[in-house]
């Protein structure tokens, strides 16, 4: 992934990439500023458990500041709420 950055985060490494959303760019007016999509990959233990993006449909930040941020918020409640332990039962986890 291009633009990435790493967080560590009770044994996870987050790995976060934010990119300019060309879709977006259709839509919208013209002078309107580029917005940015953001995916994120969660390891453990050098194994990638995790490898996705927001589960809101066509988020877009105003700055990949902005993207890389709230993904890694997201990605904190993911592991805090146990999504990605592998005890063998589901976590429940709402956004």
């Amino acid at each position: 992934m291009d633009n990435v950055r790493s967080q560590s985060w009770k044994g996870f490494l987050i790995e976060t990439s934010a990119f300019p959303s060309g879709t977006a760019r259709c839509l919208l007016p013209t002078g309107i500023r580029d917005t940015y999509v953001a995916v994120v990959r969660i390891r453990r233990a050098e194994q990638t458990v995790a490898e996705w993006h927001l589960p809101r449909y066509a988020q877009h930040w105003a700055s990949v500041d902005e993207a890389h941020r709230e993904t890694v918020e997201y990605a904190i409640r993911a592991i805090n709420a146990g999504c990605l332990n592998d005890t063998g039962s589901p976590a429940r986890f709402l956004a």
